[in-house]
């Protein structure tokens, strides 16, 4: 996918195109999974004055410690799934909107529970334990995910932060407690 950026013109205060470029991506897991961040905000709400937010998008993809969560600010996220490919159990600490963009993926719950999501079916995951199954044996399935950074989740006196599983190859995101009690 390509990205598109708009901007103010300086003058005119009119809507132009400031940037258009492919979403870069990065394989993982045997390269069954790619994964493209489309954009990034870094405070809530963003500031868009002077293109600050772009600014900052930039300087944080530079600095390639971005997570999968960018802790007080948001991510775009496009994800592809390789045929029969199923992700590894994980918790992200932020609030997930997930939209099935091509093919049928099977969302698992660490409950057991499991939902078949067809194309423009949207997952609200709420910082909970889950998986992705990308059901078709022949085709890949995509995803875009817009992550935003959250409170701490506690149950039961427990706080339930990130949990990437073991060998995902991502850097964690560094806004979660994990496991401790309060």
């Amino acid at each position: 996918p390509v990205r598109f950026i708009t901007t103010h013109n300086h003058t005119t205060g009119q809507a132009i195109l400031h940037s258009s470029t492919p979403v870069p991506f990065r394989l993982y897991d045997n390269n069954n999974l790619s994964m493209g961040v489309a954009y990034t905000t870094s405070s809530f709400p963003p500031n868009l004055n002077s293109d600050a937010d772009i600014t900052a998008h930039t300087s944080l993809m530079s600095s390639g410690t971005l997570g999968l969560v960018n802790p007080g600010g948001t991510v775009l996220r496009c994800v592809d799934f390789a045929p029969g490919y199923a992700c590894g159990m994980h918790r992200t600490q932020s609030l997930d909107f997930g939209i099935v963009i091509e093919g049928e993926v099977e969302m698992v719950l660490d409950s057991g529970e499991r939902y078949v999501l067809k194309r423009g079916d949207v997952a609200v995951q709420r910082a909970t334990q889950h998986q992705w199954v990308n059901r078709s044996q022949t085709e890949w399935a995509r995803m875009m995910f817009v992550l935003q950074d959250c409170e701490e989740v506690v149950v039961g006196g427990k706080v339930y932060g990130e949990d990437l599983g073991t060998n995902s190859g991502l850097p964690p995101s560094g806004n979660s407690g994990v496991g401790e009690s309060v």
